[in-house]
């Protein structure tokens, strides 16, 4: 079991940090055990600093009920009037207060989630707490409105260190140096500061780093040269990048790595393996899928080799995050330009990109769609037969 949630906080006083978010979640607590209702509360806060853990710890301290949603549970708006509704609405069969937690809201991309999403949080009589990594993210902003900000910051170093020192205790190991070095690095993570402890503990790493971008050519020796299952999937926990983002860099260094031609189809196969379980969980946001991805992508990886690789090798930055890198300024004026097409045309960027952006006279419709001069040229250069399309397109 993962140390993070085997020790997960049981009260909001166990919560590592944060002592002035954690005075106010306290005082918001308070209006619902006095009867009283308060404003939905939106957690904001990178990633590893306990949002949902302080959730649940409320939750333990006052004997609440939770029931908590992720994005895959958001993937329709009945569900989310269905399951959040129901229970935002009157308290538990006992009596009990009903703590509803509505996990990465900032992750769901489906707008027709948010207007049930907006009357839940309306017309809600019992706690809601959301949590997001990114405040600011423009398809927020209704949600913004609707709810009370609790912004929880990065935990220090010293309160890392003493969680640390905790859970060495209770597990009856020295945390010595280790702890503190892995405190000194954890950039204020202290979920991944936890993991880290535990993986090092067990013998896994050579480091406590937690410069994860730049250790990312170490993350890929780690996998390709991994023995076990375990040592492979674990990997993913080191690093600050999305599963997706990290296959490209495997993806890249096979062939440097592995020798045996049939060790390099049987990890391409696997990795290809791992691509289809993505697409699934951006297709039917069934999150599910996801241990999958990472047991073919990662593991199925590492386990292809039929010997251990002993040698230095030379690992590359994956070309086609290179490519894109180079190309970031022109896909922003193209989606710049599809955004315009669609609001003339009353159609999405998507469309208009695909269906009405070929077929344009780019010099004669920039004025009417409100084309700068870097758009125009782009249109021109992508599209160069816009006219010739369209008669093509009528035949």
């Amino acid at each position: 079991m993962l140390w993070a949630e085997k020790y997960s906080p049981q009260s909001l006083k166990e919560v590592a940090g944060n002592e002035p978010g954690r005075q106010e979640l306290e005082k918001w607590a308070l209006e619902f055990e006095r009867g009283k209702t308060a404003k939905p509360l939106l957690i904001h806060g990178p990633p590893g600093v306990g949002k949902t853990a302080v959730a649940h710890a409320l939750a333990r301290q006052y004997g609440w009920t939770v029931t908590e949603l992720n994005a895959s549970d958001m993937r329709s708006a009945q569900v989310v009037d269905k399951i959040a509704g129901a229970t935002a609405g009157s308290k538990g069969l006992y009596g009990e207060t009903r703590l509803i937690l509505i996990d990465e809201v900032d992750s769901v991309a489906d707008r027709g989630e948010y207007p049930a999403l907006l009357r839940v949080l309306k017309d809600a009589r019992q706690p809601i707490i959301l949590t997001a990594n990114d405040y600011w993210n423009p398809k927020l902003s209704a949600i913004r409105l609707a709810c009370k900000p609790l912004e929880l910051k990065k935990v220090n170093s010293s309160s890392v260190l003493e969680a640390l020192e905790k859970i060495a205790e209770k597990e009856k190991i020295e945390a010595g140096e280790l702890a503190k070095q892995i405190a000194k690095n954890s950039a204020g993570d202290l979920r991944g500061a936890i993991n880290d402890f535990q993986a090092c503990a067990r013998g896994k790493f050579v480091t406590a780093s937690r410069e994860r971008r730049q250790n990312m050519f170490e993350a890929v020796r780690r996998v390709l040269k991994a023995q076990t299952f375990g040592e492979a999937v674990e990997t993913a926990d080191s690093v600050d990048e999305k599963i997706d983002a990290f296959l490209l860099w495997i993806e890249e260094n096979i062939a440097n790595e592995y020798e045996d031609a049939e060790e390099i189809a049987k990890a391409y196969d696997r990795l290809s393996r791992a691509d289809v379980f993505l697409g699934r969980i951006k297709k039917t946001r069934d999150w599910g899928f996801w241990k999958y991805a990472k047991a073919m992508g990662l593991a199925g990886v590492a386990l292809s080799k039929k010997k251990q690789y002993y040698k230095y090798a030379a690992y590359s930055f994956p070309a086609l995050l290179k490519s894109m890198g180079q190309s970031r300024a022109s896909r922003a004026l193209l989606k710049s330009a599809a955004a315009k097409i669609g609001a003339k045309t009353h159609s999405s960027s998507a469309k208009a990109r695909t269906e009405t952006a070929p077929f344009l006279d780019v010099e004669k419709s920039a004025s009417f769609f409100g084309f700068e001069d870097g758009e125009k040229s782009l249109l021109a250069e992508l599209y160069k037969n816009g006219a010739d399309n369209c008669g093509k397109a009528k035949h």
